[in-house]
């Protein structure tokens, strides 16, 4: 069924060209849609075929040919226009070389054995009753449980295995909508550095990647995405953005709200990882109480000395891996200058549910912002 019949069949060729040049340079079809739009299935499904035979990295080959877009999504074929369509060429000729390609995965919940299993589905049930719940001391306690839990199998996981402990890093590409592009990769740069692992923005277009252990990398993901959705609602509506629509300052307000949002998760992200350790070693004492005390002060050391630093080293290898990938990074210099927006966005940050998306759970804040 040809869908784009009532285009002109040599710009819809051209069109397809250029959309399997940028394939080469390591675009999915999932980045495409997120730079067109949901209108340009149609014509990423017409050009999937023909992507595997010009591109020699597997990872980019795999994305093409696994794409199937939703019938919702095809149907947008009939509002496409020619003037749609060059609009289109030119947003793509303003793509550049994703250097991430050999490297990148997709995110796919990869469990090593049950135990490992049973504890990412006991954190999930926390959080999803953490999303769910009304009340927000209850929230913050299954929050703060569950954070420990995830710092204490991390822990006890490298402990286990610490000759392997060194696990291969991997590459997750996430993609930010706009506006404030840049303002929201500092959330997704605080909880990639929370969580053993680093971001970077590849494409002014919002395609960014987040470099870590698998595991590590999946967590970022999901929270990241789960943070970032109750954001957008407490910026929307909080009190403050009704003062500064009616004072025509909207845009600072919201640029100094999301500075000052992902500010507050990272510190308090950091905060809850060195409480975890403190916990555990409690808890480890406690099961301990038993049994010959040398083993419990052999157990403590060991998290000190042995365990956190192999998660720190992780840390490390996500970031050489990064500037392996990208030698030429430069940073960002992004200002607060909203101080209603400062407050708002320390406040939200404080108040939100540091769940993930996993859980199922979209009630509430989470299906009004999405």
């Amino acid at each position: 069924m040809n869908r784009l019949h009532h285009l002109d069949p040599y710009l819809v060729r051209t069109l397809i060209h250029d959309i399997v040049t940028v394939a080469q340079r390591g675009w999915t079809p999932e980045d495409l849609k997120h730079v067109l739009g949901p209108a340009s299935c149609a014509v990423l499904e017409k050009a999937a075929p023909q992507v595997p035979a010009r591109t020699d990295v597997v990872k980019i080959r795999q994305a093409w040919l696994s794409f199937r877009p939703t019938d919702m999504e095809l149907s947008l074929a009939s509002t496409i226009t020619e003037r749609t369509v060059t609009s289109w060429m030119t947003k793509i000729y303003r793509l550049p070389f994703l250097r991430d390609a050999e490297v990148i995965s997709t995110v796919q919940p990869h469990f090593k054995d049950p135990k490992q299993k049973k504890m990412h589905d006991k954190i999930q049930g926390l959080l999803a009753k953490a999303e769910s719940t009304q009340f927000e001391d209850e929230a913050d306690a299954l929050i703060a449980k569950a954070q420990k839990l995830r710092q204490q199998y991390r822990i006890d996981s490298v402990l286990e295995e610490l000759e392997n402990s060194l696990e291969e890093v991997i590459a997750l590409r996430v993609r930010i909508s706009a506006p404030w592009v840049k303002h929201q990769l500092s959330l997704l740069s605080s909880v990639a550095y929370a969580n053993g692992g680093t971001a970077v923005l590849l494409s002014d277009f919002g395609i960014c990647t987040v470099m870590a252990t698998r595991d590590d990398a999946e967590h970022i993901v999901d929270l990241f995405h789960s943070l970032n959705r109750q954001r957008a609602w407490f910026m929307k509506n909080s009190d403050g953005a009704k003062l500064a629509a009616e004072d025509g300052e909207t845009a600072s307000y919201r640029r100094s709200f999301i500075l000052a949002y992902a500010s507050k998760i990272r510190e308090l992200l950091h905060d809850a990882n060195v409480t975890a350790a403190q916990t555990h070693d409690a808890s480890t004492a406690n099961a301990a109480a038993n049994q010959d005390n040398n083993d419990s002060e052999q157990r403590s050391y060991a998290i000190t000395s042995r365990a956190l630093p192999a998660l720190a080293r992780r840390q490390t290898q996500a970031e050489d891996a990064l500037h392996d990938l990208f030698p030429n990074l430069s940073s960002m210099n992004l200002s607060m200058n909203h101080m209603r927006g400062i407050i708002d966005g320390v406040d939200a940050a404080e108040r939100s549910h540091l769940g993930g998306d996993k859980s199922g759970i979209h009630t509430g804040r989470n299906q009004l912002a999405s």
